[in-house]
């Protein structure tokens, strides 16, 4: 519908309005849809002049809400598809999801994303180290999840073979110490299954690379690793792999995960689940 702009005059000052959205009474302009009053009191402008605004009712205030929170709807989805690229599925992991919330590991996840800023301040991260299935992964996205819900800010979760194959992919096109540092820049990194990458030199060095970037920039990393804590703990006499401990030693704060085989539960509800649609099970 076109608009149909009319002008009436308030207190002696020409006030115009759309006539298809709005209407006159007693001598004030109304919304039409929620019948709030959308002129202003005349304001002295210059001089003796005077102007009358135009004020949003209650219909633009929830046009406004509506928008920026579909704005911030959109943000987190792209926060969410870029911190989560070469594992989508991560996407949808939440604390909520969890069977047993009341798991010290899982407090501590939660308390981790609720002091978030206050950690991050002083480079202090996570290690989650135990039995592989046990849901390190998972609570490491969760994580990743809900700091970027709450913050609204960028997390990447990567594992190393992730990095090799991107750093390869791109040849000689790439320059690895741009790469590092915009991998390294952002405020939470992710490396999930730590340990599971080659052990040669060449590796060694991109893995030392990244995660003393990120300790130069005093920025927080979470590790997840199925290599026993005492190894880490404890040093190495491979020194290509105990510079890279001495980091993480300083870095990350253990938190062992000693739950079930989470895998196992996961795909035991999956499974109830199915059996319920196939066989009509109530």
């Amino acid at each position: 519908m076109e608009d149909k702009i009319k002008i009436i005059e308030i207190d002696g000052v020409g006030f115009s309005f759309n006539a298809n959205r709005a209407h006159e009474r007693d001598g004030h302009v109304y919304c039409r849809q929620c019948g709030e009053q959308i002129d202003s009191e005349p304001l002295a402008c210059l001089g003796s002049k005077k102007i009358i605004f135009s004020r949003n009712c209650r219909c633009d205030r929830e046009t406004e809400a509506k928008r920026k929170e579909e704005e911030i709807a959109n943000h987190i989805r792209r926060l969410k598809e870029e911190c989560f690229a070469t594992s989508r599925n991560l996407i949808s992991y939440s604390f909520e999801k969890i069977i047993e919330p009341e798991r010290q590991e899982v407090i501590i996840a939660k308390n981790f994303v609720k002091n978030f800023k206050e950690l991050a301040k002083n480079n202090n991260g996570l290690i989650f180290h135990g039995n592989v299935g046990t849901g390190k992964t998972y609570l490491a996205a969760c994580i990743a999840n809900k700091i970027i819900e709450e913050y609204q800010i960028r997390v990447k979760m990567r594992n190393i073979p992730q990095i090799i194959n991107d750093i390869e992919k791109r040849g000689f096109d790439i320059d690895k110490n741009e790469y590092y540092r915009l991998l390294c820049s952002v405020p939470l990194l992710i490396l999930d299954d730590f340990g599971i990458e080659r052990n040669t030199e060449y590796i060694n060095e991109m893995v030392y690379q990244i995660i003393n970037t990120r300790y130069e920039a005093k920025k927080p990393t979470i590790i997840s690793t199925n290599i026993p804590l005492g190894v880490i703990m404890s040093g190495s006499n491979d020194i290509d792999k105990e510079r890279i401990y001495s980091r993480i030693r300083e870095m990350c704060i253990p938190v062992k995960i000693a739950g079930e085989d989470i895998r196992r539960e996961i795909g035991k509800l999956k499974l109830n689940k199915t059996r319920e649609l196939l066989l009509g099970e109530r």
